[in-house]
């Protein structure tokens, strides 16, 4: 690989690594207004708010390891956001359901979500998008590829 490659490889790290930042930075800047942080943000909009959602589904949806999620549903649920309920079907599944206090914090993370979402759009073409999310799925999948590799 030549020098301007290399360049080029480590500047599609790097964008990836800024924008990320720069966006989950915003998120988190909002969520502390409200005495929050992005991650229980995330964790209340990814219960559903009707039904519940099963303790160990929660992981997958999120992205994040069993022991760092234990620790954000223990601080939603002291903090008055969510509670514990068991499943009607098999009592040894846990569901996490919202309270009323989790319930008005989720629909004003969703209301960030969407302002953002908006903006987005408003800003970047229906083309640009398109080719946006081609080239993030394919970038996926070479890190998944690499990844199943080792």
């Amino acid at each position: 690989m030549d020098d301007n490659q290399a360049e080029k490889v480590e500047d599609v790290d790097l964008m990836l690594k800024l924008t990320w930042l720069t966006v989950s930075k915003m998120f988190s800047e909002r969520a502390h207004e409200y005495d929050s942080t992005a991650v229980q943000a995330l964790t209340l909009l990814k219960i559903d708010p009707k039904r519940g959602t099963r303790s160990t589904n929660l992981g997958p949806k999120m992205a994040i390891e069993p022991t760092s999620l234990t620790r954000i549903i223990k601080i939603l649920e002291t903090n008055g956001y969510i509670y514990k309920d068991k499943s009607d079907i098999d009592k040894r599944e846990v569901i996490i359901r919202l309270t009323d206090k989790g319930l008005k914090s989720r629909d004003l993370s969703k209301s960030v979500v969407k302002t953002f979402n908006q903006r987005v759009l408003e800003e970047i073409s229906k083309k640009d998008l398109e080719i946006f999310k081609t080239v993030m799925n394919k970038i996926t999948a070479i890190a998944n590829e690499l990844t199943h590799k080792k």
